[in-house]
């Protein structure tokens, strides 16, 4: 190894920020590419405690066995753990709790070993981890799983595996960094939401399941930090250490997961602020799309809303970027494969919204559930 790579994979676990790109724009914005630790010893968690023991038990297709490699993989190494107490109070508090509320959670925390839940945190991050909602049980169980997975880094000496991996890391980070968008991309989508963040991290994680990612964000002293946390695009190879690729290496796919992901900073909170009956009204909708919705992970009507809102902005923000075929392709995936099909609906109050000065973002959400609501009540 030279001393230039060595000082580099120094640099890299100092801290949970182990590369940072800037790709300066008219705003001075940039991009921050992250390893985080504690998202880490999460998807750690997912494959030793869960998807593990799936694999062995179930018939996974030879796809889904190669894709999720890694992480099963990680499960052969460490299975002598399995039957860890950390382990099992950890894999408790996931039954009921989805992984980007944990992601939420654990990207304010400090680094595993020495996590702590501080005072400045908002209960809101971790409400959930009460099913009654009672902010003091919900802190004392936060605390116990916080505990809980500072004692399995510690017993599985999860700074061995970081160390040990270390050139697998650096393969991702330099894929993410190769694939960025362009300076235009945050102008555009903060001139299209009306709205401001004060940090964009993109998160690429190895343990993460492949194909998962998850938008999250949190305030701070003021400011707004986003993460767009995701695993690998592709089937990773990581079994020769002269060929690695971690699966990273896909600038389209990167281009638009983030467009989605970072969409949802700015979309949950307008669509939060609207009235409840805008939802109870429109709840019938749900009903001719609830099982293709539900086998993508949107088991609940405003958990659909969300995705369509954050789909028709991806389809302006793409139009706005001058990307003529993508656009048609996103909207024809969207509409057709995926079966979102309250899209057009919402396009049209979004296209009008973004012709016109007069129209704020939040007036556009908020007429095209006005839309919604004349379509329920014509079924």
């Amino acid at each position: 190894m030279n001393a230039k790579f060595a000082l580099l994979l120094i640099i890299l676990w100092t801290s949970s920020t182990v590369s940072k790109s800037q790709v300066p724009s008219e705003k001075k914005r940039w991009f921050e590419i992250q390893v985080n630790k504690n998202v880490e010893l999460l998807g750690f968690v997912y494959f030793l405690g869960y998807e593990g023991a799936q694999a062995e038990t179930s018939d996974y297709s030879p796809r889904t066995k190669a894709r999720y490699a890694y992480g099963l993989d990680l499960y052969r190494q460490y299975k002598a753990f399995e039957n860890s107490k950390n382990l099992a109070v950890a894999i408790g508090f996931a039954q009921d709790i989805w992984l980007d509320y944990f992601i939420n959670l654990l990207v304010q925390l400090d680094d595993f070993p020495n996590a702590k839940l501080r005072d400045d945190i908002d209960p809101t991050y971790y409400l959930r981890f009460s099913s009654k909602k009672d902010t003091t049980e919900a802190k004392t169980n936060a605390v116990a799983f916080i505990d809980a997975m500072n004692g399995l880094w510690r017993e599985v000496d999860f700074d061995t595996y970081l160390t040990q991996n270390q050139p697998k890391y650096a393969n991702a980070i330099a894929q993410v960094k190769s694939g960025l968008p362009d300076s235009s991309f945050i102008p555009t989508m903060e001139k299209f939401y009306q709205a401001h963040l004060d940090a964009y991290k993109l998160v690429p994680s190895l343990t993460i399941p492949p194909g998962m990612g998850f938008g999250v964000k949190y305030g701070a002293q003021d400011k707004t930090f986003a993460f767009h946390v995701f695993g690998a695009f592709h089937i990773p190879n990581f079994k020769d250490s002269l060929t690695l690729d971690m699966g990273f290496n896909d600038q389209k796919h990167l281009l638009e997961l983030s467009t989605h992901e970072f969409g949802h900073s700015f979309v949950n909170p307008v669509v939060d602020e609207l009235p409840g009956n805008m939802f109870s009204e429109t709840e019938s909708l749900f009903e001719p799309i609830k099982k293709v919705m539900s086998n993508q992970g949107y088991t609940a009507w405003k958990a659909c809303v969300y995705e369509h809102f954050v789909r028709a902005g991806e389809i302006i923000i793409s139009q706005n970027r001058g990307n003529a075929g993508d656009t048609q392709r996103l909207r024809t995936h969207y509409e057709q494969d995926r079966k979102f099909i309250y899209l057009p609906l919402i396009l049209e109050e979004f296209s009008k919204y973004n012709k016109s000065a007069s129209i704020s973002y939040r007036q556009a959400v908020r007429a095209a559930m006005a839309g919604l609501i004349d379509e329920a009540r014509k079924k």
